[in-house]
């Protein structure tokens, strides 16, 4: 798979009178460019976002294999500690592996207070059972077939590794595991989004979700997309939602302080 410039990290900063901060954590194999559109139809709204590439993606699948599940968290939360320290209380947005990363984002203590909602969609937290073995098979079988651009949507295509290395897969079981058993201490608004015709995260997973945080969900139930909403026919859908959903539960911030004459 080639990359192209919408695979890299994407930002939109500078508003004069910015809504808020919004970080939007991509999925594993993939890049920035499958929430790109997520991404501008929030910064045209006021969002300040951040959108960044996590370690090992958009290169090549041996450069995943050199990167570990801490390597991905690490990312997303400097950023979420810069974006909150410029904005004041963000909100945080993920899909796949990035909705376990919004969803550990939340459950991290280091972050209390600096988010204030979070958007999840289609979030990883179970996988086949092969993963449970992959740290025994990797020496034998490096690699397996790709998951990406599981749309329903013609013509639409994702940007994703053709390959997915077995070390690799093994690191994201970690990640979930690490998540899903955490869930608890999630007290934040969420919005979780499903589709129901997902052939790469079972819709299930959204209910283990939903049955484990603490604070308060709504639920978006998508019938005609696959797996990555923002590429799909339902991405329109999405953005509303997830807007006014941010608009709900993420402070406004007032305008800055003029300064002395």
């Amino acid at each position: 798979m080639a990359f192209s410039e919408l695979s890299r990290p994407w930002r939109a900063r500078g508003h004069s009178n910015p809504r808020g901060g919004l970080l939007l954590c991509h999925g594993f194999t993939g890049s920035p460019q499958s929430l790109r559109p997520w991404a501008e139809h929030h910064a045209a709204l006021g969002w300040e976002v951040e959108l960044p590439l996590l370690p090992g993606h958009a290169r090549t699948e041996r450069e995943l294999d050199r990167t570990r599940w801490q390597d991905w968290y690490g990312c997303v939360k400097d950023a979420a500690l810069e974006l909150s320290e410029a904005t004041g209380p963000i909100a945080v947005g993920g899909l796949s592996m990035g909705g376990a990363l919004t969803l550990a984002l939340a459950e991290d203590p280091d972050l209390r207070g600096r988010i204030a909602a979070i958007v999840a969609v289609n979030p990883g937290m179970t996988l086949p059972a092969v993963a449970a073995v992959a740290p025994l098979i990797a020496p034998v079988v490096r690699t397996l077939p790709g998951i990406g651009s599981d749309i329903a949507l013609e013509g639409a295509a994702e940007e994703a590794y053709d390959r997915l290395p077995v070390r690799s897969v093994g690191r994201l079981r970690q990640l979930f595991s690490r998540t899903r058993a955490d869930l608890g201490a999630i007290e934040v608004p969420l919005l979780l989004a499903t589709s129901r015709g997902d052939h790469t995260v079972p819709p299930t997973d959204s209910d283990i979700v939903a049955a484990g945080v603490r604070g308060p969900v709504e639920r978006l139930s998508l019938t005609r997309s696959f797996h990555l909403v923002p590429l799909d026919h339902e991405a329109e859908l999405l953005f509303e939602a997830s807007a006014r959903f941010l608009d709900t539960h993420v402070p406004a911030r007032g305008p800055a302080p003029r300064s002395a004459s």
